[in-house]
């Protein structure tokens, strides 16, 4: 009888032991889960970063295309107003 006691005394300490190994093992699941709930979040906000990061990029391409132009332009009439002066100086 004192065998079968000292047994299920052993069952016990085992189950004891079975069930902190559960406890923790829920508790890093919960972690796990929370972390991976901020990671798919950060994923989102990185995303939508890239988003705007291409459409500025469009957008300063579109300007410099559209201030070289203007550039161009600004160039021309510069150009074009000193052969005027000159040509009306030279008389």
């Amino acid at each position: 009888m004192e065998n079968l006691s000292h047994r299920l005394d052993q069952i016990d300490t085992k189950l004891d032991k079975l069930s902190d190994a559960v406890s923790r093992l829920a508790r890093i699941e919960e972690r796990i889960s929370h972390q991976t709930q901020g990671l798919t979040q950060l994923d989102k906000r990185l995303d939508d970063m890239e988003k705007r990061i291409r459409e500025l990029e469009f957008q300063t391409s579109t300007r410099g295309v559209v201030l070289g132009y203007v550039e161009r332009f600004g160039w021309i009439v510069v150009t074009a107003t000193i052969g005027v002066l000159a040509y009306f100086f030279r008389k």
